[in-house]
Parts: structure tokens; sequence; C-alpha cells
């Protein structure tokens, strides 16, 4: 039968999941998610959540700080929405239940790199995606209006005329194609940084939702900004491991192997300087060193107090035999898609009835390079946004025309065979790993003409051997690899295109930034690719 909805939203990380919240208020949701829910990059946050909820801090000192990290390319009127409506939205969280971490009463802040003030609520210590994300499943299951279909891989958009009408997916469990239709699809799927080999996120995170609107000429803005986390945990043969920015917030310092504490000669912030900063700042010390990390050094900070703030970087360390309380071996690892889908700040997108939110879309809140803690707090603005303006503007949504047939459903002749590679291991085919070295290597923190043309014909060599190669892949394996080979192609002739370092984005055959007045946001829209001047979107 038809699946007819309301509205869709598509992820299962926070931003989704507030999302579908809010829009069930006033309507019957279908939320769509690619494994479970728990399986999501908010689900694995540690850092927490910026918002001013002192009385000694100030939105106005939100601002500032998101604006300077952000490197001449946010646009002001997201960044004010953001830091003045973050305080509602956590008041709300606190209203339905959800704890964070307080002495006596007061809610605890924390301080991280770029920020000026004490202002990131945590929970758990360095639990606090996991026991947002926790809470929120919690609420939304719950809830009657909404119907979760967890282990659907989204494969296509249903886009008409310039009209988003729905969804096709693939239930993975049962090997059905589905097509789901709704006046209003949210897309929530996240970032792109698991096509990188180094990195902080979990493997779902190769920017299908991305590619896929791509192909449907959504407008798509700034991929080139890739931001790696500066201190992941950097052991031979054991995957890289969040080690939070708040642990350089309660002061921990970071040192070369011979020794020397080297952020100091390189911010007047020394270890809380903005990320780009500290994270270009490590690749060149490991550049310089014979050793593939460097140590983020506690042993001189209370050892008792950081096992109790960060409970589950500890035990991770404790499990690695790594003593968290003396120093550990970090580097940078690709953390999170700063561009995305372009949305205007009630999540629309270029395409009628289609909406993005989260990771996926580029709010313009971030910039060339995003603050500290501002993502999982953005998701719950964009959330609310998403779905007040839907309800209070239903007669702007294009109307959705069901299909005749009733017969929607259908078996699928993409069920994985003994020699076929199934959807949910595509991180371990020969082309991911192939895909993710690539990125890695040639479009990482420091990136130049010739390291970004070795990508591009890198993949286009990958596509010819996916070409080749398709009997060992299903239909939707061949299709997905597809998509994250293009994305790949897209982030990399998006920084070609950029000839300057601006945030995340460093080449070192153009090292000096445009000035401000001349920045200009990457716009990639129907295969073409152009600028469009900041003052434009402002």
């Amino acid at each position: 039968m038809i699946k007819a909805f309301d509205y869709i939203v598509v992820g299962g990380g926070l931003s989704g999941l507030y999302t579908a919240y809010n829009l069930a208020k006033q309507g019957e949701v279908a939320l769509v998610a690619r494994d479970q829910l728990e399986d999501s990059n908010s689900y694995f946050a540690q850092g927490g959540m910026a918002a001013v909820t002192d009385k000694t801090d100030t939105p106005k000192d939100h601002f500032d700080d998101t604006i300077e990290a952000g490197r001449g390319l946010c646009i002001p009127s997201a960044v004010k929405v953001l830091v003045e409506e973050a305080p509602k939205r956590v008041n709300e969280l606190i209203a339905m239940g959800m704890r964070f971490d307080a002495i006596n009463g007061n809610i605890t802040l924390g301080l991280e790199g770029g920020h000026h003030h004490h202002r990131i609520l945590h929970a758990g210590g360095d639990a606090t995606g996991r026991l947002v994300t926790s809470f929120m499943i919690d609420v939304v299951r719950k809830i009657p209006n909404i119907t979760i279909f967890d282990h659907h891989l989204l494969t296509d958009l249903k886009i008409n005329d310039g009209v988003c009408q729905g969804i096709t997916t693939y239930d993975t469990m049962q090997h059905l194609v589905e097509n789901f239709y709704a006046k209003a699809t949210v897309l929530a799927t996240g970032g792109t940084a698991a096509l990188y080999s180094s990195t902080t996120n979990p493997p779902t995170a190769l920017g299908d939702g991305i590619a896929l609107a791509l192909t449907y000429g959504v407008q798509v803005r700034d991929l080139e900004f890739i931001q790696f986390h500066p201190t992941a945990l950097s052991l031979e043969g054991v995957p890289p491991f969040l080690i939070s920015e708040a642990v350089r917030g309660e002061g921990a310092q970071l040192y070369n192997t011979s020794g020397k504490r080297f952020m100091l000669d390189k911010h007047p912030m020394a270890e809380l300087a903005p990320r780009d900063v500290v994270a270009r700042s490590i690749f060149e010390e490991i550049q310089h060193s014979n050793a593939p990390y460097v140590y983020l050094s506690l042993s001189h900070l209370p050892g008792k107090a950081l096992r109790e703030r960060f409970p589950t970087i500890a035990k991770h360390c404790d499990n690695l035999e790594i003593d968290f309380t003396d120093k550990i071996p970090v580097a940078p690892a690709a953390h999170y898609t700063v561009g995305g889908i372009a949305t205007d700040l009630n999540g629309k997108t270029t395409i009628n009835n289609l909406f993005a939110v989260g990771e996926i879309a580029s709010t313009g809140t971030m910039g060339a390079n995003r603050l500290a803690s501002n993502s999982l707090i953005e998701c719950l603005v964009m959330g609310y946004r998403i779905a007040y303006f839907i309800h209070n503007n239903s007669h702007l949504l294009s109307p959705i025309h069901l299909p005749a047939s009733t017969n929607d459903l259908q078996h699928s002749n993409a069920t994985p065979t003994e020699h076929s590679t199934p959807w949910n291991n595509l991180a371990s085919t020969t082309i991911q790993k192939k895909l993710g070295d690539l990125m890695m290597r040639e479009v990482g923190i420091v990136r130049n003409y010739n390291s970004l043309n070795r990508a591009i014909e890198g993949i286009e060599s990958l596509k010819k051997e996916l070409i080749n190669s398709s009997k060992e892949y299903n239909y939707f394996t061949t299709k997905a690899l597809m998509n994250r080979l293009n994305m790949a192609r897209w982030i990399t002739k998006a920084a070609l295109e950029r000839t300057e370092s601006r945030g995340v984005h460093f080449r070192d055959d153009y090292p000096t930034p445009l000035p401000n007045e001349q920045a200009y946001h990457t716009i990639i829209e129907k295969e073409k690719l152009k600028h469009e001047l900041i003052g434009k979107t402002n």
C-alpha cells in the first residue's frame, strides 16, 4: 500500500528527532532512519550544547564568537537567530525533563575553543550527544503521531516539476522497496566526514542525502569546508576516537613529540584557538616529526576530577591501556561538514516542499569554520523553526498528487547474495577504502592545485573500477557507492575552485584569505559551480 503521511523526516539524529517531535503536534509523521535511531553523529557527540544561560554572558557575545570562528563567511542573520533562540530551546528541553550536569541546582557550563565565555551545557560529562539523543528517542517513541521506520535506506527523492512529493527507501531487513508521500519532506541525514579514512564519525556519515539532492539540482553550498577535529586519539590499528574540545577547555595542553608546547606560538588563545587553527598546527607538527601524532597532556590537572568530568573518554583510554590523566596521542580527523544543502532560516531548500536540518544543511551559521558546540543547538533551533513554518504556512506548500495505483510496495531484487556486498557493509568495500585514503591524502587539512587534481583523477579512476566490478555489488550498493564518489568529486571541485585559504579550507598554494568584503560562497546547482558574494545572502 502507499505510505502517505503529512510529513516525512529522514534521519534519526537529534535534528531529525526534534523536528519530528515538533511536526507531530499537528500531523502524522514518518520518521525514517537508515539504521537504528541510536546510530547517528548526534549520539556520539561529546562536547555539549552552546547557549547563553549565564547572566554574565550575552547572545551578543555568542554572536561575536560565532562570527569570529566563521572567518568572514557566516550569514549574520542566521547567527543572530541561532544565538537568540538557543536559550529558549534549551529551556524547553529542560522543561520536557532533560537533565544537564549541575551542581547544587545550577547548571555547570564548560569552555571550548573559540568561546570567550563558559556557555557549553553538558550531560554525563562527555556524553551529551548520547544522553540528549537518547532522551529525544524516548520522547519520540511515545508519540502516537510518529511512526518509526528504522533500517530504511534512503535511495531516491520523488521530485517532479520542482516539487518534492516524498522519498523512496529500501527496507534492508525485509528487502522491500517502499515509497513514502507527504506534503513536506525534511532531510536530516547528516554530513560527509566518513568519506575520509580517518574520521570521528560513524560509518553512516557518507553524504548520501546531499548526493541525492545534488542529482536533482537542489542548491548546495560551501562543500569545500570539511572541519577536522584537532584531537582524535591516534593509535596504529585503532579507529580514531574523539577527545572532546572540552578537555582542552579544562586546561589540557598540546605538546609535540620533542616536548614543546607549540600552541603558545600559534595563537593568543593557545589550545583554545578555533578548531581550524589548532588542527592545522597539529598537522604541521606531525609533518615535521617522525610520529603520526602529538600529545595532549593532562598531567598537570587533577586526575580524579578529570575522570568524573570525562567518564566516556577515560573509560575508552583505560580499555586501550592509555593513562587518561597523563598524556594522550592525538591527531586531527575529519569531523564535521560545515557546508551542505543551502536553506533559508526556515529550513527551506530551493525545491518546493523539501527542507533540510542539522549537519546536512547550510543555514549560514557555521561560515567557514564551525564554532565548537554550535551544531547540537542548531539542531534544536532549526528543527523548531521548520515545524513552526510548516504549521503556519501550509498554503505555501505545493499540493501532492498520489499515484493512482495503491500497490506501491515491492520486493527488491537487490537482496544481498553470496557474492555481493550488502549495503550496510559498504565501509569495508575496496572502493570505499580507496576513496577514504584518497580524500585524506589529497583533500585533507592542507590542499593545493596538484593534490586536488590528483584527487579528481583518482575519483574518476574509482568510478571506472566500480563500473567494471559492478557484478560484485547489488543495485543499491552500486548506486550508493557512485553517489559517494560523486559527493567526493564535488567536495574536491569546490576546494579546487576556492583559490584562497579561509577557515577549515587551507591551500598552501593560496595561503592568504581574500579580504572579507570579497568573501563568497561556493554554490553548486544543476551541475554548475558558481560564486555568490556573502553580501547577497546577509
